[in-house]
């Protein structure tokens, strides 16, 4: 009967540990250097725009981020070391916004074409 429950409990172990291996081991799918998450939220004199960034190229990358308001480009880099998050946040006071055009680009370190863009139309009514 002892030799039984060994038996059993050590084949749990090494299934446990062939689970554990195989999560590990096998790369994931995703491609995280380009956006993960925008978040437009609005507050009572303001828009908050916040972009996260995830680093997995295995190496520290430099990414400019430009931001166009009505036209007036504003831009802002960071090194973003390999596998961290960085998040840009950009407060848009009433005052900036006229036409309520908010362009952003992201550009990789030595690239000339945007890894993401997009354009929102924000406006305070």
């Amino acid at each position: 009967m002892f030799r039984l429950r060994l038996t059993f409990i050590l084949s749990l172990v090494i299934l446990a540990g062939v689970f554990a291996a195989t999560a590990y081991f096998i790369p994931s799918r995703h491609n995280y250097n380009e956006s993960k998450k925008v978040q437009i939220i609005e507050g009572e004199d303001e828009w908050i725009l916040q972009y996260d960034i995830i680093n997995d190229e295995g190496r520290d990358t430099k990414y400019t981020i430009q931001l166009a308001i009505d036209g007036a480009v504003h831009s802002d880099s960071s090194v973003v070391k390999k596998g961290r998050t960085y998040t840009y946040i950009c407060h848009i006071d009433r005052a900036q916004l006229r036409e309520g055009n908010v362009t952003l680009a992201v550009y990789k370190e030595g690239g000339a074409k945007a890894i993401d863009q997009a354009t929102y139309s924000i406006s305070f009514d």
